[in-house]
């Protein structure tokens, strides 16, 4: 079963607070579920693993919120998880060089998702890498989640030293492709 940490659910819902206020999400809230409305109504427990359908009320809740014209939020979302997870309790894990931080960010998937998808990474040259995400079965690929993952990636980037990063996002499951393919370059 696929689990997403309770570190990065804490963090997409201080994000929707810091964003829209908490009058607003609060009136979002009542809006989905019981059931949705009750896990989102107290904090996720950061070292717990939590059910990634958890993601699935999130971006429900954004949507109530945003609606879904904004195609930048989903990357800022990810963006902000990336700052609040490597600036706080996984600040041990960011490295102060780009290419080495992209040789780690496989094994270190494994601290904020369990059984959700497979990434592999490969450096393609000194200032340039490309990350491929592989979904498992049970997890219903998106554009919001593709876009989740550039910002989320850039931010990691970006935090081990690197400067001016794009993204490319080269190659799509939801336009057919086996995998969904992200191509980064920065300057140092």
């Amino acid at each position: 079963m696929a689990q997403i940490k309770g570190l990065l659910l804490n963090a997409w819902m201080t994000f929707l607070k810091l964003r829209f206020g908490d009058l607003a999400v609060a009136s979002a809230l009542d809006l989905v579920s019981p059931e949705d409305r009750r896990f989102l109504s107290v904090p996720f427990l950061a070292s717990s693993w939590y059910a990634y359908d958890m993601v699935e009320v999130l971006h429900r809740t954004t949507a109530e919120l945003a609606g879904d014209g904004d195609l930048k939020l989903p990357e800022e979302i990810g963006r902000f998880m990336a700052q609040h997870a490597f600036t706080g309790i996984y600040r041990s894990l960011i490295a102060a060089d780009p290419i080495k931080q992209v040789e780690k960010a496989v094994w270190m998937e494994g601290f904020f998702l369990n059984a959700a998808y497979n990434v592999e990474t490969e450096v393609t040259s000194p200032t340039s890498c490309a990350f491929r995400c592989t979904y498992e079965s049970e997890v219903k690929p998106r554009r919001a989640i593709c876009r989740g993952l550039t910002g989320f990636w850039l931010e990691m980037i970006e935090l081990s030293g690197a400067s001016g990063v794009t993204c490319h996002h080269t190659r799509c499951v939801l336009d057919g492709g086996d995998c969904c393919e992200f191509k980064f370059e920065w300057r140092v």
